[in-house]
C-alpha cells in the first residue's frame, strides 16, 4: 500500500491544480489516513497552498468529525457546488465578458450563459489566458487579450473571476485582479465573482504568489450556491462560517510568519514534519 505521505508532500508542492482540484485529491488522501498523521498532513496541504480556501475549509471539517474518512467522501461530493453557482450568476451576466486566469467555475458560467464574446486576460505570469479562451471557445467567441490593454480598456460589459477564496474583507485570485477591478469600478462597469462554498472561510489567510487579495469592495456582486449577493451580504456569509479553532490558530501564526514574526505555539503542538 503506498504511504498517502508520498501524495500529501507532491500535492503541497504543486503549482498547476486550482483550489477545487487540489482539494478534491487532498481530501481522497486525507480520507485514508491514520487519525494520527492527520493534523501534520493538514498542516503540511495550507503551508504549501495557503491561500487556497477548500483546503482550510477540508481541514476543519476532518478535525472537527470523529470519522474523518466519511467526513472526506461528503467534503469531496460538495465540492461539486461549483457548478451551482456558476448556475446561478449566469442570468446576471451580460453579452460580453473579460476574465483572468483560468477558472473552470467561470467556464461553467459561460457555458450555461453563453455570451457573445469573452475576452481572457493572458494573465502572466503563467499565461492561462491561452488555456481559458480554449475551454471558453467551446462555448462563444474567446479571445486572448494582453494583460496591459485589458486594465487600460476593459473592453467589455462586465467583468468576471473565479476565485481562490472569499473572505470577510477581501477575494483571493491571480494577481492582476485587483488592478483589473479597480479599472472596471473607474469605468462603472460592474465586477462578478464566482464561487463555490468551500471558497468562504472567516479568516484573513496569507496570500502566497502567484495570488493577490482584492478588496471585496471592489466587486459588484459575488455569487455563490446560494445566491448572487452585494459585497457586504457575501462578507457576512465568510464571516459565519465555522472553523476548527486550531486552523484559526494557525491562520494567525502564517500570517504573522509573512511579517517575520512567530507565535509561540503552534496549533497542532508540533511543527509539521520535514518528509
Amino acid at each position: 500500500m503506498q504511504d498517502p505521505w508520498e501524495t500529501v508532500v507532491p500535492l503541497a508542492a504543486d503549482r498547476e491544480l486550482g483550489a477545487t482540484e487540489t482539494a478534491s485529491q487532498a481530501a481522497r488522501v486525507l480520507g485514508g489516513m491514520a487519525r494520527a498523521d492527520l493534523a501534520d498532513a493538514i498542516e503540511t496541504l495550507i503551508r504549501g497552498h495557503p491561500s487556497m480556501a477548500p483546503l482550510w475549509r477540508l481541514g476543519s471539517v476532518l478535525l472537527s468529525e470523529p470519522d474523518h474518512a466519511a467526513a472526506a467522501e461528503r467534503f469531496e461530493n460538495e465540492l461539486a457546488d461549483q457548478g451551482a453557482a456558476a448556475a446561478v450568476v449566469a442570468s446576471s451576466l451580460p453579452n460580453t465578458l473579460l476574465t483572468i486566469s483560468c477558472s473552470a467555475t467561470v467556464v461553467e458560467a459561460i457555458r450555461v450563459r453563453k455570451p457573445k464574446a469573452v475576452l481572457c486576460m493572458a494573465s502572466e505570469p503563467g499565461g492561462e489566458g491561452i488555456q481559458m479562451a480554449g475551454l471558453a471557445g467551446a462555448y462563444t467567441q474567446a479571445t486572448v487579450i494582453p494583460d496591459p490593454q485589458a486594465i487600460e480598456e476593459v473592453p467589455a460589459d462586465a467583468v468576471l473571476v473565479g476565485v481562490d477564496a472569499v473572505t470577510p474583507r477581501s477575494v483571493l485570485n491571480k494577481v492582476g485582479t485587483r488592478d483589473l477591478a479597480e479599472a472596471a469600478a473607474a469605468r462603472d462597469i460592474p465586477v462578478f465573482a464566482v464561487a463555490g462554498s468551500s471558497k468562504l472561510v472567516p479568516v484573513e489567510i496569507p496570500v502566497a504568489d502567484p495570488y493577490q487579495a482584492t478588496p471585496i469592495e471592489l466587486f459588484t456582486h459575488i455569487a455563490t450556491p446560494g445566491g448572487v449577493a452585494e459585497p457586504v451580504l457575501a462578507a457576512a456569509r465568510a464571516a459565519a462560517i465555522r472553523l476548527h479553532p486550531a486552523l484559526v490558530m494557525l491562520s494567525e501564526m502564517l500570517l504573522a510568519e509573512t511579517q517575520g514574526q512567530v507565535p509561540a505555539d503552534p496549533p497542532f503542538g508540533e511543527s509539521a514534519p520535514d518528509r
